[in-house]
């Protein structure tokens, strides 16, 4: 367990792990060439930021920011690192590419209400069902997703990453055998997420009423946060409470659920995990007993 107290996270990468703390954020990847490279880079998340971020349900959406900020830089950096340094997109490919993913995300949004509105439903009831028709489509789409060779080799990592970290906060070795003990689903991953939004859509939308498909799509945009910040206070109450009853009842969906997100990790998967995990370690805590480990790597340095 972290001497500092310290509570880490992470996500699975292209070709890695991800691996998150208070302090910053850390990275490793295994290139095409078989060497692994590392990254860490310093950064305080939202929540952790004093002023309104600390505010109950404004924290929800300061740690969906957060995750999204986070997110996107360390693929983004993952991507270069296993595939390389590539052509640079021109300006016109950037533009379309933007609109693309705006407009599918657009009809993702609104087309659930709009097929509900063609049913002869209360506002109530069309709530209730675009909020499982909601869900219907994120789960079919992780599991359609999960058959591709990329995704499978991205669950390993996710396997990896949580089974990393299981063995840190037992206060195991970071050794592969060690690692290899624990489960590769974890009770904080954000996985979890998915069944809250689920859950936390039916509480709510029975409650917007049906307007057209301009105000529909702005009315979903806002919904997206305060599902954010329910969904978050829920999550810090499983934390804090892991063993009651109700934490164990919102869990276990999402324990359900990464059986699809996860998959069992190589030794050499599991090898790319221990390293981002003790990156993030030595960095976040001043850390000095991985620097042998990570000598096995190559650091990238930040700028």
């Amino acid at each position: 367990m972290s001497k500092d107290n310290i509570a880490y996270g992470g996500q699975a990468v292209i070709g890695g792990v991800l691996i998150q703390s208070p302090k910053g954020w850390s990275l490793a990847v295994r290139d095409q060439k078989n060497q692994i490279h590392n990254y860490f880079e310093k950064r305080t998340p939202l929540t952790q930021r004093e002023g309104i971020w600390k505010i109950p349900f404004i924290r929800g959406v300061g740690a969906l920011v957060d995750s999204l900020y986070v997110g996107y830089k360390g693929i983004s950096l993952s991507d270069t690192l296993y595939y390389g340094e590539q052509e640079e997109e021109t300006f016109f490919t950037k533009i379309t590419n933007t609109l693309l993913i705006v407009s599918i995300l657009s009809l993702l949004i609104v087309g659930p209400r709009i097929l509900i509105d063609l049913l002869d439903l209360t506002q109530t009831m069309k709530g209730f069902a675009e909020g499982i028709l909601r869900g219907v489509i994120v789960i079919t789409y992780i599991y359609l997703v999960g058959k591709t060779k990329d995704a499978q080799e991205l669950f390993e990592y996710h396997g990896a990453e949580h089974m990393t970290i299981a063995s840190f906060e037992a206060e195991h070795s970071l050794e592969i055998d060690d690692v290899k003990k624990f489960p590769k689903e974890h009770i904080r991953c954000g996985t979890s997420f998915i069944f809250l939004i689920v859950f936390v859509s039916l509480l709510t939308l029975p409650f917007i009423p049906t307007l057209n498909v301009f105000f529909t799509l702005i009315t979903r945009l806002l919904h997206v946060f305060v599902v954010a910040m329910i969904s978050y206070e829920i999550l810090k109450f499983n934390f804090k409470n892991s063993d009651s009853l109700i934490s164990k009842i919102f869990a276990t969906p999402g324990i359900w659920t990464q059986k699809i997100t996860t998959k069992i990790p190589s030794d050499e998967q599991i090898q790319v995990a221990i390293i981002s995990m003790a990156n993030c370690i030595k960095y976040s805590e001043d850390n000095a007993q991985f620097d042998e480990l990570l000598s096995t790597s190559k650091e990238l340095k930040n700028g």
